[in-house]
């Protein structure tokens, strides 16, 4: 009885030890798994980890070279920074020293344009009496006009210049206009014709008197009426009603001219 306890208590053994064996296994396995997929997790885990490190490194990386490269074009544009400025204080100088030159040389300026002026106005008393009165006022508004502090230099300049170039241009000009002369203590109401600075004449208002400015004796000389017509078409050349032709006209003779004749 007792063989039989023992035999069946055996066998019982025998039988359960394939299903404890297989539990075991699965519990394994099911371990595996879970243990595989936590691992998974975490290595997915670890691998958004790396990425966003990576990410920051490069991110870094890059703000790094940018503020390497914005460092050299401070240092580059401080360099050129330095060179402007060298060359502004340059410039600094330089006009600094053209102020102080255009200084000494305005107040060399002045006195020579007042000479100039004055110059002219000698001139224009001894010239051919021409629109005389005319041309002297000019004078005297220009010395008023140098003798002006509210006036610019360059003004006053330019102002001469131009008054010396009317002047000038009279050389080589002819005109015609109307003017009242002094014959015989009688105011006579004339048209004058000026051929450059070659000679004057005057011709009545009727054509029929004509006469000619003698700088020798600053006077006017009477001439024969055959000189009328081509006074007369002279003035009229002066006036642009003709166009200029060729004309036979007298010349005042000076002393100097005579003797050497």
């Amino acid at each position: 009885m007792a063989n039989r306890i023992a035999h069946f208590l055996l066998c019982s053994t025998v039988i359960c030890m394939p299903a404890i064996a297989a539990n075991s296994d699965q519990l394994l396995l099911e371990q595996s798994v879970k243990t595989s997929h936590k691992t998974s997790v975490l290595a997915q885990k670890s691998q958004v980890k790396i990425d966003r490190l990576a990410s920051d490194s490069r991110q870094l990386l890059e703000e790094y070279r940018r503020l390497l490269q914005q460092g050299e074009y401070q240092r580059a544009y401080n360099d050129e920074l330095v060179v402007l400025e060298q060359e502004q204080l340059l410039d600094i100088a330089s006009l600094k020293q053209q102020i102080a030159d255009i200084k000494i040389t305005q107040q060399r300026l002045l006195p020579l344009l007042r000479e100039v002026t004055d110059t002219l106005a000698q001139f224009i008393q001894l010239d051919l009496p021409f629109q005389q009165s005319q041309r002297l006022e000019s004078v005297e508004k220009l010395r008023a006009l140098l003798a002006s502090s509210q006036v610019p230099m360059a003004e006053k300049f330019r102002r001469v210049m131009e008054l010396y170039q009317t002047e000038n241009d009279y050389n080589y000009d002819i005109a015609s206009y109307r003017d009242i002369v002094l014959i015989d203590d009688k105011s006579l109401s004339v048209e004058i014709l000026r051929i450059g600075r070659s000679a004057l004449y005057y011709q009545t208002l009727d054509h029929k008197k004509s006469a000619l400015w003698q700088g020798d004796n600053n006077s006017w000389q009477a001439l024969d009426k055959k000189y009328n017509l081509d006074i007369r078409k002279a003035i009229r050349v002066a006036n642009k009603d003709v166009a200029p032709n060729l004309l036979s006209l007298p010349v005042a003779l000076t002393s100097s001219s005579q003797e050497n004749k």
